[in-house]
């Protein structure tokens, strides 16, 4: 039996978060976006409180409501509402079961018909035009992070191999990171002159930033007074907990399997460990002393 109380309920919730959501946006556009979306789950939220009666929040929606709102602040607006949206797959397959099922008044069947149109696409496409940095930039903070990781765990590996003092795997880490950044910085700045819409300072700024954010990082653990394998299994685990926090976010907002992608940048990681690791080895056979 179709649960009248629990979509009202859910179109209720969205509409109250896009409505807050709008009064804290300072972007004429994303305000009118994210009005519009208020305004449409609101007339959702009429339509099956028809059925459901006068539905308010529960004191735990309430609260989750307020986390979503601090979680804007934190991850950006688009985030929230696409990560809204992927229950709406399931929530579609619903409304489009009891338009097939139920024995709904033709005016009603026109109206979820059209909920379920908005549902699929105009939500969507309305979300994906808010303007925001965090997504216009999305391509230079995966460029300076994901770079960061790789060459990272390339050269700590590498030092793993060749060196067993932690502090000199640490500061030749830092040496290369920080070289790195300048380095990527200026080549995302050649690389936004050449695309339209791109400020290159900007895009230099976040590359390199993100880049040398990432570099502190993943260097921390061999500051920290631990044998070099544990320092470098350390630095691993902070470079996972990063990809997997950026693949998740990217995802969401694009699309795709978070799943597969995280997976397959796994893969690289160790590909480029295992290989650093080897070459180290190599050179300190080769060289016949281990500093």
């Amino acid at each position: 039996m179709p649960d009248f109380r629990a979509y009202a309920r859910d179109e209720l919730f969205d509409s109250l978060l896009y409505g807050e959501l709008s009064k804290h946006e300072k972007n004429q556009r994303n305000r009118e976006i994210l009005e519009e979306l208020s305004k449409q789950e609101y007339m959702h939220y009429e339509f099956w409180s028809k059925f459901a009666g006068k539905i308010e929040l529960t004191g735990y929606e309430k609260a989750r409501l307020r986390i979503y709102l601090f979680m804007s602040r934190l991850l950006g607006k688009t985030f929230i509402i696409k990560f809204l949206e992927r229950h709406e797959s399931g929530v579609v397959e619903e409304y489009t079961r009891i338009l097939k099922e139920s024995t709904l008044f033709d005016n009603d069947k026109k109206i979820l018909e059209k909920i379920i149109e908005e549902e699929k696409y105009h939500e969507g496409a309305l979300a994906s035009q808010i303007d925001e940095f965090a997504v216009r930039h999305l391509g230079s903070i995966a460029l300076g992070m994901s770079d960061a990781i790789i060459e990272l765990s390339g050269v700590h590996a590498g030092f793993l191999g060749y060196t067993a003092s932690p502090i000199y795997t640490g500061i030749s880490g830092l040496i290369v990171g920080i070289s790195a950044s300048m380095s990527m910085a200026a080549a995302a700045y050649l690389q936004a002159k050449q695309e339209r819409g791109k400020s290159p300072g900007k895009s230099a700024t976040v590359t390199g930033l993100m880049y040398m954010a990432t570099v502190v990082l993943l260097t921390s653990p061999f500051f920290m007074g631990l044998s070099v394998p544990t320092a470098l299994a350390l630095s691993i685990l902070f470079a996972l907990l990063v990809l997997a926090g950026f693949t998740f976010f990217s995802t969401t907002i694009l699309g795709g399997s978070f799943k597969k992608d995280f997976l397959e940048n796994t893969g690289i990681i160790f590909l480029v460990v295992i290989v650093g690791y080897l070459f180290g080895t190599a050179v300190e056979q080769l060289l016949g002393f281990r500093p």
